[in-house]
């Protein structure tokens, strides 16, 4: 197998400290906690922008903001920001802007879906806006993808010359609206991913039985791995993680006992084809 790459999702959207206490939902705080978790051994931090008070935002100021504070942490982990809805609340212009706040991944949405009584609006000239942004200024898209019939619409942007050649894939797991928590959908999603594709899964729930099965899975099928507060919070059944880091400690432990390397931020840049990171925007809020 290929080195184990660990995302560490710090952060999400969604209400602060609703699951646990331990959650970042600070600038500095998401910053402190991208620091511990490269340190854990993540390679990569998956991050939503969050306003002083807690509430998550995609203003593009938040996000150079939130840029500048990790790498004056001293964190080299290779930087991944979230261009989703925001809970509905962010426009298609806005998301489109968070390409530009110098982070080296911006996640993609694979398509509109329901989830809950909204709809989450990723259509295809949209989709296809952002690939071609990313493209031009040098910034790694993740692909994030919430049914099977999206694996389509990437391969569309595929034949558009947009998609690199090895894409960065997560998939969306036990969100309402997006792919079920049911193992047999999972590993025939993974049959229908291009066979050179990196991908990961986004399994998002509080029942650490199921959690357990999936990343189990996605970790014996080759997958790599996201973890971290924004898909859940535990880190034993019944006991609450007290830091991203910790999450990621579980993972590179699991790696070494099965002895898969796990990737450092040299090797994934390399496996991701993501150039040296997009550190301009950071210097140029500091200045």
């Amino acid at each position: 197998m290929e080195p184990l790459v660990i995302c560490a999702a710090l952060t999400g959207g969604g209400p602060a400290r609703a699951n646990t206490p331990h959650h970042p939902v600070t600038p500095q705080a998401i910053a402190d906690e991208a620091l511990a978790a490269w340190r854990a051994g993540a390679a990569i931090v998956h991050c939503h922008a969050r306003l002083d008070d807690g509430t998550a935002t995609n203003n593009a100021s938040a996000y150079r903001d939130l840029l500048a504070r990790i790498r004056d942490t001293g964190c080299e982990a290779i930087v991944n920001f979230s261009a989703g809805d925001n809970g509905g609340r962010s426009a298609h212009e806005e998301r489109l802007a968070v390409i530009d706040t110098g982070a080296d991944i911006v996640s993609l949405g694979g398509g509109s879906f329901n989830i809950g009584l909204r709809t989450y609006d990723n259509s295809p000239t949209w989709r296809r806006e952002m690939a071609t942004r990313m493209k031009a200024r040098g910034v790694t898209p993740e692909f994030e993808l919430f049914d099977m019939g999206q694996i389509y619409g990437l391969q569309w942007l595929k034949d558009q010359g947009l998609v690199p050649a090895r894409p960065m894939v997560t998939l969306g797991v036990g969100i309402p609206g997006a792919l079920p928590a049911d193992l047999d959908v999972l590993q025939s999603t993974i049959r229908l991913l291009p066979p050179e594709a990196h991908w990961s899964m986004s399994c998002q729930t509080l029942d650490f039985a199921t959690l357990q099965r999936f990343m189990l899975v996605a970790f014996a099928l080759g997958g790599n791995i996201r973890t971290g507060m924004e898909d859940h919070v535990h880190v034993r059944p019944g006991v609450l993680a007290r830091s991203n880091a910790e999450l990621v400690a579980k993972w590179v432990d699991m790696a070494a006992l099965w002895g898969r390397p796990v990737a450092t931020v040299a090797q994934a840049r390399a496996m991701l084809d993501i150039g040296p990171q997009l550190a301009a925007a950071a210097q140029a809020h500091r200045s």
